[in-house]
């Protein structure tokens, strides 16, 4: 290891997808502007013990898919509360020893954390003097929570001022708020390649592709909103992207044989920037990650299927600005859709509003934020781990 290389350990959490696709965007950005640096990106539930997972992370599942309205619960106690953690640190300690080995063992400058567990662990990891590097926080969603704030942090890095305005209440001084917006890949920029796009998922009329996702990992209503789209009998394309939800695939895949609609079933697909930019609507549940994408994209939104907390608050900003249409059934999204399809100039307003949203450089303004500092001459470390 070069002591004298600018480190940069990245941590998430892949709860769902897009918080590894934001951590993936900085990692990639931060290699582009400065390609001297090292960069570590770390998923901490790749090697958590067992136990962890089945305690801290199932639980969660669980409930957004069986008890939403028990999640939203616990979700709002956190805020009212002011909560200041998920779990207690022993979890995090007991649960994720990787994570605090690499902390030890690459002996980062800088530590980027983009989930809020993860802005946990690398707080007890400086806490305990495995580290003295800056920890900047990404917040990836536009409602934040008093769990993210700890005075181990040196940088907040929000996507609107309502998560300032969080941040500020919950203590956190002025100074340390960054407003950079949420970070995307570039590929998510308009591009005209529609045309291509659409002959490698063999369409080759000008009918409108309807593009529906359910984040990586689900839970969603996405058959029930296909099966209504069926019913409608509109013509368009439908392209489904199940991610790892199986159970939603098995269920989607009996209408594919139902000849009055066009409908495609993906599983998990690296091609979402290109789907994004050659199709007419994007039906989706609102991780701030993916809406963000969209807006750059300028694709017009129906969101549904949101799970309380952050995203509710991420739909209702959608809304907010023109961008998108929240529905609250599957028979609303289908119908939303088709107005929508119906209705080019509405498509057209609601693209414009959401080119306005989007902060196309939001990755590249974090990148400056971690390379900005002076002082990265000498490894940080104060103590080593001990088994």
């Amino acid at each position: 290891m070069n002591v004298n290389t600018e480190r940069v350990l990245i941590l998430t959490l892949s709860f769902g997808s897009g918080h590894v696709r934001a951590a993936r965007t900085v990692a990639h950005e931060l290699k582009t502007q400065a390609p001297d640096t090292e960069v570590y990106v770390i998923d901490a539930l790749e090697d958590c013990r067992r136990l962890f997972r089945a305690g801290y992370v199932w639980p969660y599942w669980a409930m957004i898919r069986y008890a939403p309205a028990l999640w939203d619960r616990f979700f709002a106690r956190r805020i009212t509360k002011k909560i200041q953690h998920t779990a207690p640190e022993w979890t995090f300690r007991w649960g994720c020893p990787a994570v605090f080995e690499a902390i030890a063992e690459f002996q980062p400058h800088t530590i980027v954390v983009v989930e809020v567990a993860a802005c946990e662990m690398a707080a007890i990891a400086k806490r305990e003097g495995l580290t003295n590097a800056r920890i900047i926080n990404v917040i990836t969603d536009y409602e934040a929570e008093p769990a993210w704030v700890n005075r181990e942090a040196d940088i907040y890095i929000v996507g609107d001022e309502r998560v300032r305005t969080q941040l500020s209440y919950w203590g956190v001084s002025e100074e340390k708020i960054k407003l950079c917006g949420i970070p995307t890949d570039i590929h998510f920029r308009p591009r005209n390649d529609e045309r291509t796009t659409r002959a490698c998922y063999g369409i080759y009329d000008d009918l409108p592709i309807v593009l529906i996702m359910g984040g990586g990992m689900g839970p969603t209503r996405m058959h029930r909103v296909v099966a209504h789209l069926v019913g409608t009998q509109e013509q368009m394309h439908v392209i489904v992207v199940t991610g790892h939800d199986r159970k939603a695939r098995r269920r989607i895949a009996r209408f594919c044989a139902e000849p009055k609609i066009s409908l495609r079933l993906l599983g998990w697909t690296e091609d979402i920037a290109a789907l994004m930019n050659a199709a007419s609507v994007l039906v989706t549940k609102p991780g701030g990650i993916t809406i963000s994408e969209a807006s750059l994209c300028r694709l017009p939104l129906v969101l549904f299927d949101a799970i309380p907390g952050p995203e509710q608050r991420n739909a209702e900003r959608l809304a907010e600005a023109g961008a998108g249409i929240v529905t609250k059934s599957p028979l609303e999204t289908a119908l939303a859709i088709v107005s929508l399809l119906r209705d080019e100039s509405a498509r057209r307003r609601i693209s414009a509003c959401a080119q306005r949203l989007a902060r196309p450089n939001a990755a590249a303004e974090i990148v400056r934020l971690i390379t900005s500092r002076e002082d990265f001459a000498q490894p940080l470390v104060t103590r080593r781990m001990t088994a």
